[in-house]
This record gives C-alpha cells, structure tokens and sequence, in this order.
C-alpha cells in the first residue's frame, strides 16, 4: 500500500524507497510463510518511459529517432509518442508513487529497473517478476503503424541487453507489432531462445482480427518456439462504447475485459486453438469472471449454429 500522503510531506527526498513503502507488504509475506512456496508475478508493470532516452538509442529510423527524441525533451516526456493517456491512474494524486519514484536512489553499476524491480520482489515474496511496458499498452492505437514497429523493436532489444541480463529472476513476454503482421514475425524470429525471455505478448487494446492469415506463420513460429503467445488487456476510453461511460471506474471496470473479451472470441470460433493445438495461449490483467460468461455464451450460440464454426471439433468451452 502507499503511505498517506502526509507522511511523504515530513520524509526528505533521500528517504523515499521502496522498501519502506512496502514495509507492511513484507510483514505480510513473512507472516504468510510466501518463502515456502514459489511465487510468480506474471505482470509486472514497469515505467520504460523513464528509461526512454535509452530505448531511443536502438531506434533504426532517423526521423522517428529525432521525433521521438524531441518529444521526449518535452514536459510530456514521452507521452505524446506513444499517443498520449489519460491521467486519472493516479487517483488525483492519491496514489503517490508513480510521481515519487523517480526520486527513488538507485546506487551502483546495475540497471535501475533492476534494483527497483528487486526491491519490491523482495518485500512481497515473488520469486520471479515478468516484466510489461505500462505506456506501451496503448500503443496498438497508434494512428502510425511505423512508431509501434519502431519503439517495439527498441524496447525490447533495451530489455533483453540492458535489463535481463542483470538479474535471473526478472523475465519477460516480448512485445509484438501487432499492427504489422510482417514485422511480428520478425520479432518471433529475432528474440526466442534469448536469455529471460518466456514467451511473447499482444496488447489487446487494437482492432485487428486476430484470426486473420496473415498472422498464421506468427502462431506456427511461436508454436514451434514452445512458448505462451499472450494477450494483456487495457483501456481506451475513445472506443465508442466506452466514451458512453462518463468515470473512470466505470471504464477500467469494463475496458480491461473488453478486448480480450472480443480477440478470445474470434481466436476460438476461427478454431485457432484446433490450428495449433500445442499453442499456449495466456490472457491477462483482465480477471476471471468473464470466462465463465463466454463459455455459457458461446456454446449457447454454437450449438444453434454450427455451421459458422466449421473449424471447431469441440464445444467453444
């Protein structure tokens, strides 16, 4: 939990860390015995927007590089490039960690994603931490598919060189390009087999069919490759059902499921999972609840109308 915000106003800049913040989550963990039994945190949510004048040194194209730079330089800090967000995360300044952090002290030679990421590890008993890009989640809405290509690429050249190498219990699920079907193959192709990386992610806030052919050597690579393909879900508040939603709550309550809800639909009435049967697939940050509401919806529909799903041999459940 975050101290109340009195309390950061009497600590001096040199005593913000986060093992203090955590201080009752560690308690927790040694009174819960987490030790005994492994834990895995399989999104763990780190700033690479902090990290941004790093990630901009893999860019390949100059111009972007340039763009991207100066959006950087700007009060913004890298907002704008990746199309902005809106600001209601931080609960009008309730939730004051996301601002304090930066002034968080990270001594000596390793990466401070690294040290930061170990310290809260270490306060809540996770063994291992797969590590997501938090910006980056909206970035399938990009109106340019080159800056998704772009930054993608970049981002995570930065993690599997500067970042993974540094410590074992930190992995990651490689983000796809998912707007360039091309390029996601590429992605595949570049990073299995690379030191801490466990699979590959989609973010789900996007519209594109998931089920279409050009996405089909991806599915077989990955298949072959043994590891999870994964879909983590997100918000946006400009898609048409949403914007009828005037708070906040109501479109995070909603918005996370949304997208999975409509890929896991098309990905398992196209028969995905009978293409490839030894592809394992992950959805994440978007709860449990919906699942058992699209298994009742779902073989309610099919058993009315096979023949729209030619390719299952199962129920949809």
């Amino acid at each position: 939990m975050d101290l109340p915000l009195s309390d950061y106003r009497t600590q001096s800049v040199s005593e913000f860390d986060t093992t203090k913040l955590l201080a009752a989550a560690r308690r927790q963990a040694i009174a819960r015995k987490y030790d005994q039994f492994p834990i895995v945190d399989v999104d763990a949510h780190h700033y690479e927007i902090e990290s941004l004048g790093e990630i901009l040194e893999y860019f390949e194209d100059p111009v972007l590089y340039q763009i991207a730079k100066s959006t950087a330089l700007s009060s913004q800090k890298g907002a704008g490039f990746l199309g902005g967000s809106v600001g209601y995360q931080e609960v009008a300044g309730r939730i004051t960690r996301y601002p304090l952090r930066k002034l968080e002290k990270t001594p000596g030679p390793e990466h401070r994603d690294v040290q930061l990421s170990r310290r809260w590890m270490d306060a809540m008993g996770v063994d291992l931490a797969v590590m997501f890009p938090t910006p980056m989640l909206g970035l399938g809405m990009h109106p340019q598919l080159e800056v998704e290509v772009q930054l993608a690429q970049a981002y995570n050249r930065w993690l599997v060189e500067r970042v993974l190498p540094q410590e074992d219990r930190i992995r990651t699920l490689i983000y796809l390009p998912f707007n360039d079907p091309e390029a996601s193959y590429r992605t595949v192709k570049e990073f299995a087999g690379r030191k801490g990386v466990v699979g590959f992610t989609v973010t789900s806030v996007r519209n594109n069919p998931v089920y279409h052919n050009d996405y089909m050597k991806t599915y077989a690579l990955i298949e072959e490759t043994g590891l999870p393909i994964s879909f983590h879900a997100g918000i946006n508040w400009g898609e048409e059902s949403m914007a009828m939603l005037n708070r906040f709550i109501s479109v995070h309550a909603l918005g996370f499921v949304l997208y999975n809800l409509v890929h896991m639909t098309n990905w398992v009435i196209n028969g995905i999972p009978e293409k490839f049967p030894k592809l394992k697939t992950i959805w994440i940050e978007s709860g449990l609840a919906w699942i058992p509401f699209m298994m009742q919806r779902l073989d309610h529909e099919y058993m009315m109308r096979m023949s729209e799903a030619p390719a299952l041999k199962r129920l949809p459940s």
